[in-house]
């Protein structure tokens, strides 16, 4: 499924476990792994726009490009200790325009990305880098939470619990298919969680409550038994809860209590205004979760 694995460094501790997810999902699936730094010229850039100067961007310090040079070698090494290819580059300009350039320039089919931590701020600013490669790439995202430790599983690497709720919607059916191929491929369990919306109660006038939630349950019954029965005849160990609440509050509390490791989830789709709009659970998910997160881009 996976053949092109790009993992975008900064050089920080940060990107660590994205780091550490990018090569395991990279031997897991023999592909190719691409480190990409970006040497970032977009303060540069924006000081020249106020000021009006003139000057050459080519002369930014060699230092920079040092920096980035080592950080891309450190991955590159590490994938050959895993008995990958790699491909190593350096750019300059604004990070999230040239990762996009880089995707379509080398045809990459999964991004792994670190975000900030999950404490005051980073909560409400998953890394504005992150978040426009999420909202902008038509190819899956693993954005994957910084961390100060890392637990010994995640040191070894490996998803044993996958999670993905689904509505039955078309991005949702996209995310069962990478849901399920991840779970076999690691020989994981397949979670499938249908949460019953309180809040859509508000959007169906003229419904009472025990009328919408009745059509709900169906519809939930008819989505989690479509991922049981693909489950099933892909050899997949399957789970599947039917709960109610608030969809991404619920979503954390499933990975809480079943120490769920990875989350997969579709987002909109890529046309209009959609392209700046995540989704508001998959994006608060993605704000809150701290097991990584696989966005796939419903087309």
């Amino acid at each position: 499924m996976y053949t092109d694995i790009l993992i975008p460094t900064d050089g920080s501790d940060n990107v660590e476990p994205a780091i550490q997810s990018g090569l395991d999902l990279a031997h897991r699936y023999d592909a190719t792994v691409h480190a990409l730094h970006v040497v970032d010229s977009s303060p540069i850039e924006r000081k020249l726009e106020l000021t009006a100067l003139e000057t050459d961007l080519e002369t930014l310090p060699d230092t920079w490009y040092d920096a980035g040079d080592a950080a891309t070698q450190q991955i590159a090494t590490r994938a050959a200790e895993h008995g990958l290819d790699a491909v190593t580059e350096v750019r300059r300009g604004i990070p999230a325009r040239e990762i996009r350039s880089y995707i379509t320039d080398t045809g990459i089919d999964l991004v792994c990305m670190g975000t900030r931590g999950h404490t005051g701020l980073d909560r409400v600013l998953l890394g504005s880098v992150t978040t426009r490669i999420v909202r902008t790439v038509d190819i899956p995202v693993l954005s994957v939470k910084a961390k100060q430790e890392l637990s010994e599983s995640e040191i070894q690497g490996g998803f044993e619990n996958i999670l993905v709720p689904t509505d039955g919607s078309k991005p949702a059916r996209e995310a069962v298919i990478h849901a399920l191929d991840l779970a076999r491929t690691y020989d994981a369990t397949l979670h499938a969680l249908y949460v019953v919306d309180r809040g859509a109660y508000a959007s169906r006038p003229g419904w009472t409550w025990d009328e919408l939630q009745q059509v709900l349950e169906q519809n939930g019954e008819t989505v989690v038994e479509d991922v049981q029965s693909r489950a099933a005849a892909d050899g997949v160990s399957v789970a599947a809860e039917i709960t109610h609440g608030v969809p991404h509050q619920a979503i954390g509390e499933y990975c809480d209590e079943h120490g769920i490791d990875l989350v997969v989830m579709g987002t909109h789709g890529r046309s209009g205004i959609s392209r700046r709009l995540i989704g508001s659970v998959t994006e608060r998910v993605l704000r809150n979760s701290d097991e990584p997160v696989l966005t796939i881009r419903g087309v």
